[in-house]
């Protein structure tokens, strides 16, 4: 028989992993850490305007003490209380949406427990950290480790990108710090955070997709280049079976430059900001 949910000052907690659901003490133990966590000033590793990120330790299945990230979701206000009437809330879209990436054979950090606040309408999720390497940092440990690497790990990354397109999904918010790499032979990607991501709608869905590749390509990399964001492009317009590039590269500078300017507060972005002018040119790519 799976454990019930746990009330915990106010909180009610469901065990998502099976590990936790066919065992009362460690799923217990794992809930009151969790609730301690958010409840009483755990270590805040991230704030966003609708969610509060902690981090925190709790026993994994194999008795070591393992990283758990606790994503808790402020009450909906405004529009978003449509959005969350018509979704079932941020919280529930992780658990639903987590479990048909994985079906679809996409890598997901692993989810722990989910729980609501019935007092003050909060929900949270919590997820094990994701293997491997984020990103960011390992685009930066890979300067001066040879071009051929890097290459490889960007066409890699458009072509999973476009897989992930493919089979119907949109991420709710694809920035490289949601991006973690296991390298491994292919390399894996392991995409974070989707309390956002959806299923494509097929009105929108070719614009909804070039913004996924915005939210990749709007932050500047510590040795990235304009002909590295074309190469992500190039492997990703391959996965996709796009005959014809250049019409959508020009859409895409044009709104990864909106973007840009958008992040700078209107300002010009300089000539080799990354704002994607090249995305579609003849740069070389060998």
């Amino acid at each position: 028989m799976g454990t019930r949910a746990i009330e915990v000052a106010g909180w009610r907690i469901e065990p998502v992993a099976e590990w936790l659901a066919q065992q009362p003490e460690p799923a217990a133990a794992a809930a009151g850490q969790t609730v301690r966590t958010i409840e009483g000033g755990g270590a805040l590793f991230h704030r966003s305007r609708h969610a509060l990120t902690y981090l925190t330790q709790i026993t994994a299945a194999d008795g070591k003490a393992a990283e758990v990230y606790v994503k808790v979701y402020k009450p909906p206000r405004g529009p978003a209380l449509l959005k969350d009437a018509l979704r079932g809330g941020r919280a529930a879209n992780v658990l639903r949406m987590t479990a048909a990436l994985n079906r679809a054979g996409f890598a997901t950090p692993a989810l722990l427990l989910s729980g609501v606040h019935p007092p003050s309408k909060r929900t949270m999720v919590a997820s094990a950290r994701a293997d491997g390497v984020a990103l960011p940092d390992l685009i930066a440990q890979m300067r001066g480790a040879g071009s051929a690497r890097r290459r490889l790990l960007l066409r890699s990354l458009g072509t999973e990108v476009g897989r992930l397109h493919r089979a119907g999904f949109i991420h709710g918010d694809l920035t490289p710090y949601n991006v973690f790499v296991m390298q491994s032979e292919p390399l894996r990607f392991i995409f974070l955070d989707h309390d956002r991501t959806r299923r494509a709608f097929r009105v929108g869905r070719h614009y909804r997709q070039l913004r996924n590749l915005v939210q990749l390509g709007r932050f500047d990399l510590e040795g990235i280049s304009k002909t590295d964001r074309l190469r992500v492009f190039r492997a990703y317009a391959a996965a996709m079976g796009w005959a014809r590039t250049r019409p959508r590269a020009r859409l895409l500078a044009w709104m990864l430059a909106r973007r840009k300017r958008r992040d700078s507060g209107g300002k010009e972005c300089p000539p080799d900001g990354g704002a994607g002018q090249n995305f579609g040119g003849d740069a070389d790519l060998q």
